[in-house]
């Protein structure tokens, strides 16, 4: 079918709309002054020729556009007007919050260019992760001559509702899913069983390039310097590839900018008997990839008004990572974390809501800086000591839920706090099965595991007896523990 018979179909209720200037797509101007409908629009079809992965590295080093959809019937346009599209991409087939991309019209195909499909991608998908994904895709249409141009179907119409898998562009740069610290603890080796493994926050490292690993240092490695040094997994799996150092002579630094080496031998040094959080940022800028050690903590506490500025009978936020903490907290206003039982060591006060400050004259936090509803009451606490960031979330109700409760896993059995409200109880029957303690109506906040070791997203409790009971939710100190009787 030549172009010349395409320009066709057109929408009920739009009439031609005159503007003062040309537009480029995909962003014309609004429509206005509405004229009487000039076309009958039902006849326009639009079909998906897509079939398999896009790869847009591939269109792109072949400098080609990507065929994404076929014109399969339309009538004739009145002389003198073309056929345009505009092209929406979303993450899912609501369309809430599409990206628009320029299409082009080659004979029958409505083509598009991978740079604009690639910058759609990434602005609908909210991520730099090279991974293929499926995105949605849809087109606007207009006759369009000169300045004048008519929305074909109306403004809620839309052409070829689709999905295509896309790969986008490969990044310039590489971050693997895993890393390691080697050196003295694997005995200058890649041995993968004595290597500490880093963690991020569990996302794409492309979007979380922040990777921590802790390390505890004995005397006698302090006396003869502990050695260390960075690898992906690819190169412990080799037995040889990239490593990741600071430059020799800056070896004893607790932070600066760690390069790419070949081969295991250069090393970084630390000449201190303690714990200690190793975090380095895997983007590369310019080539290097910037680092911190930092003392790691066993615990946070949480000195304040509830426990007389005490922080020795204050609440402990635990960690798994010794970057992130978490636990329950009562708080009665203002409050402080610090890194030990006493004021002697690193403390953590207001920088901005939701941001600490380690400097020492940093003042308070309080939970109205973060607007919560309450002042004195039980709190959700979370810090990212390396981010420097905190939440605080208010606890309303605490509850158990699951097959084994009364009211199965749809509704949840309230308990009744103690008055400090670190002691939670509730009289209740329990059946075979299992459940879990949540908070504030909601699994968001939960606690599992066994019941002598809560942990928050622990595993379901399998309900170790049947009948009426008596079950007591111990937070007042670490580890959470519960009851049952």
């Amino acid at each position: 079918m030549k172009k010349s018979v395409l320009f066709g179909i057109f929408a009920i209720g739009i009439g031609l709309v005159s503007c003062d200037n040309d537009f480029d797509f995909p962003n014309p101007p609004g429509q206005s002054n509405p004229q009487e409908p000039i076309y009958d629009s039902a006849n326009l079809t639009i079909s998906s020729i897509v079939s398999g992965t896009i790869n847009l590295d591939e269109a792109n080093n072949s400098d080609t556009l990507v065929p994404l959809a076929e014109i399969t019937a339309s009538d004739s346009l009145v002389a003198g007007y073309e056929l345009k599209f505009v092209g929406q991409m979303a993450a899912t087939d609501a369309f809430s919050t599409p990206a628009e991309f320029p299409v082009e019209l080659q004979e029958t195909q409505l083509m598009a260019n991978p740079d604009d499909l690639d910058a759609a991608f990434h602005e609908v998908m909210k991520t730099l992760d090279p991974a293929s994904k499926e995105t949605h895709i849809r087109y606007i249409a207009y006759a369009v001559e000169g300045s004048n141009y008519m929305r074909l179907g109306g403004e809620n119409v839309y052409y070829c509702p689709m999905t295509a898998t896309m790969s986008p562009f490969a990044p310039e740069f590489t971050i693997e899913e895993e890393y390691y610290i080697v050196g003295t603890c694997t005995n200058g080796t890649l041995d993968i069983d004595k290597a500490i493994k880093m963690t991020n926050s569990g996302i794409s490292p492309y979007d979380d390039p922040s990777f921590s690993g802790m390390i505890e240092v004995s005397p006698d490695q302090a006396a003869g310097g502990y050695e260390w040094a960075i690898v992906p997994r690819s190169t412990i799996i080799a037995g040889s590839g990239i490593v990741i150092a600071p430059d020799a002579d800056l070896a004893d630094e607790k932070s600066g900018y760690l390069k790419d080496y070949t081969s295991l031998g250069t090393y970084g040094m630390i000449n201190e008997a303690s714990k200690f959080l190793l975090t380095v940022n895997l983007k590369p800028e310019d080539g290097l990839y910037s680092y911190d050690i930092a003392y790691a903590f066993d615990n946070l506490w949480t000195p304040g008004p509830a426990n007389n500025w005490s922080a020795g009978a204050s609440q402990m936020l635990y960690t798994n990572n010794y970057k992130n903490y978490q636990g329950y907290v009562h708080i009665d206003g203002e409050f402080k974390f610090t890194s030990a039982p006493d004021w002697d060591h690193t403390n953590f006060g207001f920088a901005e809501a939701g941001k600490l400050s380690t400097d020492g004259g940093a003042g308070n936090l309080n939970v109205t800086q973060n607007n919560e509803p309450f002042g004195n009451s039980l709190y959700w606490c979370t810090a990212d000591i390396v981010a420097l960031t905190y939440t605080t979330t208010p606890i309303e109700s605490i509850a158990i839920i699951g097959d084994a409760t009364v009211g199965g896993w749809s509704e949840e059995t309230k308990m009744t706090p103690s008055e400090d409200l670190l002691t939670w109880t509730l009289k209740t029957t329990l059946t075979n099965g299992e459940f879990k303690f949540r908070a504030n109506n909601d699994l968001n906040i939960n606690l599992g595991g066994s019941l002598d070791n809560l942990t928050m997203d622990g595993a379901n409790i399998t309900a170790p007896v049947t009948g009426e009971v008596t079950i007591t939710l111990d937070l007042s100190s670490l580890p959470y523990t519960a009851t049952i009787k």
